[in-house]
């Protein structure tokens, strides 16, 4: 209903209330939110009700400070602007209802002042009510007070203390914290500080574009200006000549920056010189108490009516009011919400790259605008680090959903690592169109392979500049007319990929160096985030560090983190205390220090907005980003080439497996483009951990083709499964043939663990402690064959799989004056000559020390190919790989090497679940 006709109809209904009908036209357009409000006023309503409504809907703008309602107080964040303030009740003769409250315009609308002419306890009273109401009906923090208070030394106003520091002007040029001033020192001081402030508010945020704070708040994506109100007592005492000097530029350029004066004014008190009380008064709206204490109101409507003004509280009753007031203020300042820099729908997926990413994250200082730029001005990459609980993960999902919402796919391409927690789990789960790979928690190895694959994206990138005779990303679209899109990798906690001492940490630091130097020009970015920088960190990443333009440093307590992010001599960040609150440097961590405030996305809205993003892009088909997912279970079946031999359906990369998340669809076309070379037989141990096809054991007809397997008795069966079934999905059968020895004891849970393979349709020959010897007679006699007719019809290839070579008595025993028993003496001679001829041999212990014992370090060596679970001791691992990491490998975790590959290189992978190599061997002989 239009508010005119709500007017219509209370002055209709009751004449006698037309003061009142200002009353309920003022609360109804300010705290109503429309017709539908329940509270609204409807045709031939009775105005009282209406104003009871009104009342009821909106109790700390219109209830007495008295009344029920205040007892569950709790401040609403939602609350208007403080455009009229109550000051008391109507009181009318006839009326034996709920009381009707009389408001007076306040914000927009000018000064209140309250005369001390005949009633001076209860005009003070009235002072401190009205202050009370404003800290306690609109927004927490909507509303800052710079107190004065020269008669009662700060009596008056004392309770106002009570709220938090951001909630008081200070004096001096402080901009918080203030007490009440008392002095005429104090208050031309305070005076001089607000003047100050108008001054910035008017030049920096108001300018010429807005005409009011109200205008610039509804428009600005930054923090909104805040009012500030004078409340002075007692005026003029205390005040100077030059203080009022100031109170009258105030009185008349501070409404315009949001600042208004609600003040006691002592008429019998000589005004200061040059200074003109009546044109004060016509600034705003002045009321006063008569000698009986009803209030008196230079108001055409309310004046003639008998109003009893409000007076303050009891300090038990105001008190929790306010400390509730300065809590909510308190997290209010702490949190810039998201939605007020969010990008607008009309402007999702407008933004063009070509000259480079800008977007929101924040405020800065003064409440404009923050923003990350990169990609121009010679900021091409960055650097983030704090403390624990300062506010950086948060601040790189601001970054990443701004980004998302800014830039379609087209233009932004998002590589998202976290090595410590699983904050970037939602944006795989939710499918983030942009990611192209996203992991957390996860290991270093597939760090580095996305820092390979990022490296290789440069070289693509220079390659097609070259082609098209251009230097970099925005020449090369305007001369080709096609869309390169930029790629920003953001690594969270970083340093692990160089908390140890490694090839890998090496490897790590020349690639970030190469990145962080030549991809910058092709539109390749770079943001490393940390808790720990500095340390072993410096050597690895001096260059790097020299590249990083950006840095943005959060609180830290150590001088020595905030000097490792921002620079040598440069502690600003200590200085931080707030989480939120960044050091936003884009000059290498020279010069000003800027502080911004960081915009507050919690986890609820981030996945509102994803989905948002996701539904940007109706019909369009994004790949799926490459991801590795720690703990679930490698999955054998996607592995599956699409050959004859295949037991499984084809399926999309990653769709086979319920839990694991197989590196995209690079890596199923690579596993089918090895699986089926007719020179060799890939043996799948498990999912690797980098952006690669499955880690495999290449067996081929050359030497030392035998895979040796150490480890615990479930990763042994395991891997020796895995590979006879690889063997047996790239072979038909009368191609390839597999004896296994099993001296697992009877007591074992892997006792008849290869019962499965029994029952492939390639043959399998299963022999025990009893039969394994014959088995190797039959397979030595094999070998004799083979090698007697090198020219003869090709022979299928075999594999001998032992498990337990450790419990293989013949083996390990020795001979006449220690020599290799004469079963060790033909292994070897199995291993040493049969991958020429097709015979592999592949055997488990579970220590290297007991397959050294049974076949001697010379019978090792050959078997080039070597996988191994955690081993007991570095020594293990260094005499199996050459390297060490062997000894501190997870659960869950294996390293595979082969030893014609350059000195400590090795594959971390994570051998398949034997739940899973179970599974698709009884599809194999069962097939769909």
């Amino acid at each position: 209903m239009p508010v005119e006709s709500i007017e219509h109809e209370i002055q209709v209904a009751c004449a006698s209330l037309s003061a009142a009908a200002a009353t309920v036209r003022y609360d109804h357009e300010h705290y109503l939110d429309g017709p539908e409000d329940p509270a609204a006023p409807r045709p031939g309503q009775d105005p009282f009700r209406v104003v009871t409504a009104l009342t009821a809907a909106h109790p700390w703008a219109l209830a007495g400070f008295g009344e029920a309602a205040w007892d569950a107080y709790q401040p609403d964040p939602g609350a208007p602007a403080p455009e009229g303030l109550r000051v008391g009740v109507l009181r009318l003769a006839d009326h034996a209802g709920p009381p009707l409250p009389a408001v007076a315009r306040f914000a927009r609308h000018g000064h209140l002042l309250i005369t001390e002419s005949e009633f001076v306890h209860g005009a003070r009273s009235l002072l401190q009510a009205l202050a009370l109401r404003l800290a306690t009906a609109v927004g927490p923090g909507t509303v800052r007070f710079a107190l004065a208070d020269p008669v009662g030394q700060g009596q008056h106003l004392s309770a106002f203390l009570r709220l938090p520091a951001p909630m008081r002007v200070g004096r001096n040029g402080a901009g918080v914290g203030g007490g009440v001033a008392a002095s005429p020192e104090e208050i031309e001081d305070l005076l001089t500080t607000l003047t100050g402030y108008v001054v910035e508010v008017t030049q920096t945020r108001l300018t010429n574009v807005y005409d009011s704070v109200e205008a610039y708040n509804a428009a600005t994506t930054g923090a909104t200006i805040p009012y500030h109100v004078l409340v002075l007592t007692g005026f003029p005492a205390g005040v100077s000549d030059r203080a009022a000097e100031l109170l009258g530029r105030l009185a008349r350029n501070g409404p315009r920056a949001g600042l208004y004066l609600l003040a006691t004014v002592d008429p019998g008190l000589p005004p200061p010189r040059g200074f003109d009380l009546a044109a004060l008064a016509a600034l705003g709206t002045t009321v006063g108490l008569d000698s009986r204490g009803d209030l008196t109101w230079d108001d055409p409507e309310f004046g003639p009516s008998v109003i009893e003004p409000d007076q303050m509280p009891s300090a038990a009753r105001a008190n929790p009011w306010l400390d509730a007031v300065g809590a909510a203020a308190s997290s209010a300042a702490r949190d810039l919400p998201f939605a007020r820099i969010a990008i607008p729908p009309p402007r999702r997926w407008a933004g063009v790259s070509t000259d480079g990413l800008d977007v929101q994250i924040g405020v800065d200082s003064r409440g404009e605008p923050q923003h990350f730029v990169m990609g121009v001005r010679g900021v091409h990459h960055g650097m983030v680090g704090g403390d624990v609980r300062m506010g950086k993960t948060n601040l790189l999902h601001v970054l990443i959903s701004q980004l998302a919402l800014t830039y379609p796919p087209e233009e932004l391409e998002l590589y998202l690592l976290d090595f410590k927690e699983v904050e970037f789990d939602a944006y795989l789960t939710e499918r983030l169109p942009h990611a192209r790979a996203i992991t957390s928690r996860t290991d270093r190895e597939f760090g580095l392979s996305m820092l390979r694959r990022f490296h290789d994206e440069i070289d693509r990138r220079a390659r097609l500049c070259r082609e098209a005779k251009v230097t970099d990303l925005p020449d090369y679209r305007s001369e080709t007319g096609q869309v390169l899109p930029r790629a920003l990798v953001i690594m969270d906690e970083f340093q692990v990929l160089f908390s140890e001492e490694d090839r890998l940490a090496r490897e790590a630091g020349r690639l970030l160096a190469d990145i962080a130097k030549r991809g910058a020009a092709f539109g390749l970015h770079l943001l490393l985030a940390t808790q720990s920088p500095g340390g072993q960190l410096t050597a690895y990443l001096r260059p790097v560090y020299e590249q990083m333009a950006l840095r943005i440093a959060l609180g830290c307590t150590q001088p020595s983190v905030s000097q490792a992010i921002l620079g040598e001599g440069n502690d600003a960040a200590t200085r931080l205390v707030r989480a939120g609150d960044a050091i936003y440097n884009d000059r290498r961590g020279e010069g000003a220090n800027p502080v911004m405030r960081i915009a507050m996305l919690p986890t609820r809205e981030r996945l509102k907005l994803i989905a948002a993003i996701r539904s940007l892009a109706p019909g369009r088909d994004y790949p799926p980003p490459a991801s590795f997912d720690p703990d679930a279970p490698a999955d054998f079946a996607p592995n599956c080439p699409m050959t004859p031999n295949c037991p499984l359906t084809p399926t999309a990369p990653g769709a086979a497996s319920a839990g694991a998340v197989q590196a995209s669809a690079v890596q199923a076309s690579a596993v089918q483009a090895s699986a089926v070379q007719a020179s060799a037989v890939q043996a799948w141990l498990g999912e690797a951990i980098e952006i690669k096809p499955a880690t495999a054991a290449t067996f081929e007809r050359y030497v030392r083709s035998n895979l040796l397997v150490v480890g615990s008795e479930e990763h042994g069966h395991g891997l020796l499964l895995a590979t006879l079934l690889s063997a047996a999905v790239q072979r038909s059968p009368a191609d390839v043939r597999f004896t296994v020895a099993d001296f697992t004891r009877p007591s074992s849970s892997f006792h008849g663990f290869f019962a499965s393979a029994e029952q492939l349709p390639h043959e399998v020959r299963i022999a025990d402690r009893k039969t394994a010897g014959a088995a190797l007679d039959d397979l030595l006699a094999e070998l004799d064959t083979r090698l007697a007719e090198p020219d003869g019809p090709p022979q299928p290839e075999l594999f001998f799989l032992i498990a337990g070579m450790h419990r293989w008595h013949e083996l390990v025993a020795e001979g006449d004056y220690g020599r290799p028993s004469e079963t060790s003496g033909g292994l070897v001679r199995l291993a040493e000559a049969g991958p020429d001829v097709g015979i592999h041999v592949v055997a488990w212990a579970d220590s290297y020390t007991t397959a050294e014992r049974a076949l001697r370090r010379a019978g090792l060596a050959h078997f080039g190919l070597r996988a191994a679970a955690r081993v007991l001791s570095p020594a293990e691992s260094d005499a199996l790989f050459g390297v060490s990491a062997a000894a501190g490998l997870d659960d869950n975790r294996a390293l595979y090497r082969d030893t014609e590959w350059p000195a400590e290189q090795v594959e971390k992978f994570k051998p398949y679940s034997i739940v899973s190599l179970h599974a698709f061997a009884k599809a194999f002989r069962s097939p769909a």
